[in-house]
């Protein structure tokens, strides 16, 4: 347990890590994936070089530092970095290597000595944090051992089918090997897919959301054309082809003690775990409305998928959003109207706001679309995101 010493001393830390943070973790990054490079077969290096990695734990040593006397209150946030961990396998004896690299790193950038009380502090920090982590993705790689089918770490599967669903959007259905069946899962989760890509030293990791409900015999992904190893997928891999996946991770799901509305508002690759929770909550009877924006040739890439949804869900609602659209109004069943998602059009759809609001896309969206709920008097505790690509020190603050 750290002493009242240790925690002001972290606690008067936080002005310096909100102004450098940033610095900070890039230094940290590259001085441990210099002398670590294997650590790139988890890291994606995508995120990395442009920043949102850095970004994101900046954040979460900020939030740290301002809650180190009530740990208790990080809890949701630990989980779900956890279940990021244990789905590119981070290792119990790697956490030894971020910590040396992390302290390293702050007697670099902050000008701290050995025995400064602000780097001894964050030294017991990290080591309960540390064990925090560890406790926490042990039980969850346990549990998915134990599970009927389950595995650990990752295991090869088949890619049976590519899809065209617009021009940038193509979904691949994968499924094991040994042609066993898969584990239960909740809509929402993700999975990590490991590519070996020509010209890369090490494996190419990626985490994609399921764009499906549950089903025995395959995952469903649904990529954009928008990256490195997106961009490999669309071109190269083949029907037939071998690559390994993990086990979903992630708690992006619905909130399963409730049977309030459901509101859904996505943008862009946002729809992809949109998918299966629309589906959830059609199966499970729950009223719901689905908010989804994008590019005019990939808005619609799901609507028949939708429309098939709405067959059955007298209390369901899906409408598509582009500003491009020539006229507003009804497919069959899924309205198509001419807008963008503001705060105007958010308030006419959600009324009074009763209900679990979910909330998928960008970092941009995701921090827009937080304020906007916010600002209509939507309950902290009911709004649930995803923000693909990284959480900044600016969102943070708004969640």
């Amino acid at each position: 347990m750290l002493s009242t010493d240790q925690m002001n001393a972290i606690k008067q830390s936080a002005p310096l890590l909100k102004a450098e943070g940033t610095k900070l973790v890039t230094v940290f990054y590259q001085n441990m994936i210099r002398q670590h490079p294997e650590l790139l077969n988890q890291f994606n290096k995508t995120n990395l070089m442009n920043g949102s990695q850095p970004e994101a734990l900046a954040a979460t040593l900020y939030q740290a530092a301002l809650h180190i006397d009530r740990l208790a209150d990080l809890l949701p946030a630990v989980k779900q970095i956890a279940h990021k961990h244990v789905s590119v396998m981070v290792k119990k004896e790697q956490y030894p290597i971020v910590g040396y690299h992390l302290l390293e790193a702050m007697k670099e950038v902050f000008g701290l000595s050995e025995e400064d009380d602000t780097l001894l502090a964050w030294k017991a920090a990290y080591d309960i944090i540390a064990n925090i982590f560890i406790t926490i993705e042990a039980e969850m790689m346990a549990e998915n051992v134990k599970q009927t089918g389950g595995w650990a770490d990752v295991k090869p599967f088949i890619l049976k089918k590519k899809k065209q669903e617009s021009p940038s959007l193509i979904s691949f259905y994968f499924v094991p090997e040994d042609e066993s069946e898969l584990p239960m899962y909740e809509a929402g989760q993700y999975i990590t897919v490991q590519v070996d890509m020509p010209g890369e030293a090490y494996v190419c990791s990626r985490q994609y959301s399921l764009s499906d409900q549950y089903h025995p015999s395959y995952y469903r992904i649904t990529v954009k054309r928008d990256g490195h190893v997106s961009t490999f997928l669309h071109d190269e891999m083949r029907e037939g082809d071998i690559l390994h996946v993990s086990m979903p991770q992630g708690m992006f799901c619905l909130q399963d003690d409730t049977k309030e509305p459901v509101y859904l508002i996505s943008a862009g690759s946002g729809v992809t775990p949109m998918i299966g929770l629309v589906k959830t909550a059609s199966h499970n009877n729950q009223p719901f409305t689905m908010i989804h924006a994008d590019r005019l040739e990939d808005v619609t890439a799901f609507e028949q998928e939708f429309e098939h949804v709405l067959t059955s869900s007298p209390e369901g609602r899906i409408i598509l959003c582009n500003e491009q659209f020539e006229k507003s109004g009804k497919s069959e069943l899924v309205e198509k109207v001419a807008t963008r998602i503001d705060r105007p059009f958010l308030q006419s759809v959600i009324g009074e706001g009763k209900g679990q609001f979910y909330v998928c896309g960008s970092p941009a969206f995701t921090q827009e679309m937080i304020l906007i709920l916010k600002a209509l008097d939507i309950p902290e505790e009911n709004i649930h995101f995803e923000a693909f690509g990284g959480q900044s020190m600016k969102e943070m603050e708004v969640v």
